[in-house]
């Protein structure tokens, strides 16, 4: 299979590559390397089946060229940090929206037929059936989950015009090796500020489950090789809840930090646009033969490991982060 994978310098587009590098297939890599690190797809640069390109998808005559030839295409490129949206309303509608949008044309001229793409959770919102269902309605609360909702009717509608098809993964939060945005990064890098204290968005009451990266990977080439309909949408995600205070406590344990001061925000929510409780009902992957092999704990417990072995790693993020201000 000739795979074209964007965002595949990142954290999870990185470990796809590598499970279809290991499968024996062609494999292009597409990625701006806003926050994709060089390192996660570095060992593959020999491989005559391995070909990288950093390039941008809002370059639609780059796209359309390179795309060419492709049998699949995985769209993992994303703006992912959900909390910016309130300030910039426009970077989840060109990262996300026009950039699938872009994605969709050049697969169209090129005749590509098969995508592969990242939403989220986010597009429930605060959701009222737990855990949530895939026919849960659209309900996002935050623009980047309201771009992710929009790409997929996008698909959707590509799908029905030129005879696609699409396998659409409802993310919960990725945890696991390479791991470089979200709530055990963003910990650690206060404890390193400040190992006496820790400053916790919100009350900590807030409820989340996550997904251990190999587990996930393995969910998503489950769907596609055994998934036969047009449209292929499945939620991807663990069936054990935790809190984010309980999550700290876990990540404080492994990381051996004691005698640490915990100090909460006000409100039963992160920031503005946060979902205080995402639990996704996974029946529907679980029929297809996937089950999780990494409880949430157990995945916070590995990606703490993972980063304190790593420190390279969390100084190549923050530098992104410093560049892209």
């Amino acid at each position: 299979m000739k795979a074209f994978v964007t965002g595949g310098a990142g954290f999870i587009g990185s470990h796809i590559v590598d499970r279809l590098i290991e499968r024996g297939d062609e494999v292009v890599v597409y990625d701006n390397m806003s926050t994709g690190i060089e390192d996660f797809v570095s060992h593959h640069f020999k491989n005559p089946r391995f070909k990288f390109i950093q390039a941008d998808i809002l370059d639609s005559k780059k796209l359309t060229k390179e795309i060419k030839g492709m049998e699949i295409v995985f769209h993992l490129a994303a703006h992912a940090d959900v909390r910016s949206g309130f300030i910039d309303h426009k970077i989840d509608l060109e990262q996300n929206l026009l950039g699938t949008i872009n994605v969709l044309e050049a697969m169209h001229n090129n005749n590509v037929k098969k995508i592969a793409f990242a939403s989220t959770s986010s597009v429930y919102g605060d959701a009222t059936v737990i855990p949530t269902p895939e026919d849960y309605p659209f309900s996002p609360t935050s623009l980047y989950g309201s771009s992710k909702a929009s790409a997929e009717t996008y698909i959707s509608t590509f799908c029905e015009y030129y005879d696609m098809t699409a396998y659409i993964f409802r993310f919960v939060s990725w945890v696991g090796e390479r791991y470089t945005h979200g709530l055990v990064f963003d910990f650690l890098n206060k404890l390193k500020k400040d190992p006496t204290t820790l400053h916790i968005l919100g009350d900590g009451t807030q409820k989340k489950s996550y997904l251990y990266v190999k587990d996930g990977v393995n969910a998503i080439f489950t769907i596609i090789e055994k998934a036969k309909e047009k449209m292929n949408i499945y939620n991807l995600g663990n069936d054990e809840i935790i809190n984010v205070a309980d999550s700290a406590k876990v990540i404080l344990d492994e990381a051996k930090y004691n005698n640490v001061k915990l100090i909460y925000g006000e409100g039963d929510k992160g920031w503005i646009g946060d979902n205080k409780y995402v639990l996704l009902d996974t029946k529907k992957l679980q029929l297809l033969g996937w089950k999780a092999s990494k409880s949430t704990r157990e995945g916070l417990r590995i990606t703490t490991r993972y980063l304190l072995n790593n420190q390279e790693v969390i100084e190549k993020r923050n530098n992104k982060l410093t560049n892209n201000i």
